[in-house]
């Protein structure tokens, strides 16, 4: 269990999430609805496709207003596929999205962004896999599942201290410091970004992920929670956990660092971060 020094750092607001029983090769998707750490409303979604041998991850940032801070972009996924006491042994294969470089008072700036280089284009998604030192975007890491977030696989552009050891390499999706938040997806087109938001390189919008790997594991196999990070601690945390048909239609939850979270099975209450 992570210890954290205080409970206003990792929020988890209401979670709103919509389950349809799937066919083979159609998307599962998870939709978090909450708050962040400064009280404003945030939307964020994970569709998962299953497709043979691959596995897509389409990250988006659905939030009712245009993103103005850090600590309100998207920045981490912590997800779980389990067949019994068996995961898979995902290789990543790296990430799509298009990269703004986001200015207040100016206009946004496209760019075609690959690891460690930027072009003035913007006709291309950017590269989004990090993979090496410098690379600076989407890392991903096979997590510690006996430690919060208590899920098996993550993929983020920031550090999550706060979730050490299930954090992610600071010298692979830094630069350290201020400039972590870059890659974060934001919402919006042309935004008034705020404090060290103002002038970074963000996903606007949606990011696309890849994977190969999970060969007899499918839709089945996904665990029922999702958790979304956001700012570079995480600032706060949004958690999305689907029931089981045919209780399919709204899912529960809603907790944080100091709450409970409502699982599926049962509804039974167990202790989430």
């Amino acid at each position: 269990m992570v210890k954290v020094s205080s409970c206003a750092r990792l929020i988890v607001g209401l979670v709103v999430g919509v389950f349809v029983v799937p066919s083979f090769g159609s998307p599962i998707v998870y939709t978090g609805t909450g708050t962040s750490s400064l009280g404003h409303p945030v939307v964020f979604s994970a569709e998962f496709v299953f497709n043979d041998d691959l596995l897509t991850l389409t990250l988006s940032n659905e939030s009712p207003f245009d993103t103005t801070d850090a600590a309100d972009t998207l920045s981490s996924v912590y997800f779980d596929i389990l067949s019994g006491s068996t995961r898979p042994a995902l290789s990543y294969e790296g990430g799509s999205g298009f990269v703004y470089q986001v200015w207040k008072n100016a206009a946004d700036t496209c760019y075609y962004y690959t690891p460690q280089m930027f072009l003035p284009d913007c006709d291309i998604p950017s590269d989004l896999g990090a993979f090496a030192d410098g690379d600076a975007t989407w890392q991903f890491r096979v997590m510690n599942s006996g430690t919060a977030p208590m899920l098996g696989f993550g993929i983020g552009t920031v550090g999550n201290s706060m979730l050490s050891p299930n954090g992610f390499n600071p010298a692979i999706v830094g630069p350290p410091g201020t400039g972590m938040i870059n890659f974060a997806i934001y919402r919006g087109g042309d935004i008034q970004p705020n404090g060290i938001l103002n002038g970074r390189f963000l996903v606007k919008n949606t990011a696309t992920f890849t994977f190969t790997g999970v060969t007899g594991f499918g839709e089945e196999a996904l665990v029922d929670k999702v958790v979304f990070g956001l700012g570079t601690g995480p600032d706060s945390t949004v958690t999305v956990s689907l029931p089981e048909p045919p209780l399919a239609g709204m899912a529960v939850a809603s907790l944080g660092s100091c709450g409970m979270l409502l699982r599926r099975r049962g509804l039974s209450a167990v202790r989430d971060l």
